[in-house]
């Protein structure tokens, strides 16, 4: 009975205590980022920012490019567009610790036109995210694909009708 209720007293500021603990640790994994810890030093003392590229390039993930790159080279970073991106709609989502978040569209392929760089074609600061979407086409071979499949299930199930049929 003595240790039960020592059990019970003691229980309480255990749990506290652990889970005190493991709070305290989760603040730490996650600091408040300052502006200058998202720049990085690279190997020849060049100051690198982190940006990610998602969608239809070659090589979509997270680089560290030199501070002033801008989209264009991040997407020759990646690999370029795949043949089936849609690169007069290219999203630059920009988190501004001043100005909250933005969303920018980009049209690539009116640069690849005109060859005009000012003002069209953006500088990338940390933490900026690329999206490159595909184009229409890109969904209507994914819907083709999609029926294509289903025929093949219909057809199997119909000639296994027709088996059992032949079977009675």
């Amino acid at each position: 009975m003595k240790s039960a209720n020592l059990i019970l007293r003691v229980a309480p500021v255990f749990l506290l205590m652990a889970f005190s603990a493991v709070f305290a640790q989760q603040e730490a994994l996650y600091p408040a980022r300052s502006q200058a810890a998202q720049y990085y030093l690279g190997s020849e003392d060049e100051l690198l920012i982190p940006v990610n590229i998602w969608g239809f390039v070659l090589k979509p993930g997270q680089y560290m490019v030199p501070n002033n790159t801008d989209l264009i080279s991040l997407i020759s970073f990646a690999g370029g567009p795949q043949d089936n991106a849609e690169i007069s709609n290219i999203r630059l989502i920009r988190n501004d610790p001043k100005f909250g978040d933005h969303v920018f569209r980009i049209n690539v392929k009116k640069f690849i036109e005109t060859g005009q760089r000012d003002r069209m074609i953006p500088v990338l600061k940390p933490g900026d995210t690329i999206i490159v979407k595909g184009n229409t086409m890109n969904w209507i071979k994914g819907f083709l694909a999609f029926f294509s499949s289903l025929t093949f299930l219909v057809q199997i199930y119909y000639l296994i009708t027709i088996a059992e049929a032949q079977k009675d």
